[in-house]
């Protein structure tokens, strides 16, 4: 409602972006408080696209940058590699160790790396956001069973775990 009381004058759209624009752009120090508090909190969800999780990152970026905060390239590197959910940590630290062409990460470099791992996940049916996911742990159940396994108690053998993912 404050919005449209304010606009409500506005006959142009010169004038409706101008007023928009000090409302929201205003370089004050709530507005740069309220960004950043947002910016921090842009994760990707679980399962979500990477492109998304971009666009989400790069808008919020470029309203700090309209109202005077900028983050050099590797800052918003490192941000960005931040903003990801915890099953991601294997490959954001592989791609963190492994971008070593120059002592600092590259913006272009991080993304870049991550889309394409994320297009070989789509292509090749990987669910999973982390590279380094084991698939199954524990004993099979086609193991052979012999006379002697029989004659056996089963206390204090551990049982299967077919089906866990971790």
């Amino acid at each position: 409602m404050l919005v449209a009381f304010n606009i409500s004058k506005e006959m142009t759209t010169e004038g409706l972006m101008s007023t928009l624009a000090k409302l929201y752009e205003n370089p004050s120090a709530s507005n740069k408080v309220f960004l950043m508090k947002h910016l921090f909190n842009v994760k990707m969800p679980e399962g979500g696209s990477v492109e998304d999780h971009l666009n989400d990152f790069n808008t919020v970026t470029s309203q700090l940058s309209s109202i005077g905060v900028t983050f050099d390239d590797e800052v918003r590197a490192l941000l960005f590699l931040c903003l990801f959910l915890e099953s991601w940590n294997g490959l954001v630290m592989a791609i963190s160790n492994s971008i070593f062409s120059s002592s600092t990460l590259k913006f272009d470099d991080v993304v870049g790396a991550i889309l394409s791992k994320e297009m070989r996940q789509k292509s090749s049916g990987e669910t999973s956001s982390n590279a380094l996911t084991t698939k199954t742990r524990g004993r099979k159940m086609e193991r052979g069973k012999s006379p002697r396994y029989h004659s056996r108690s089963r206390k204090g053998r551990s049982k299967s775990r077919s089906g866990i993912v971790c």
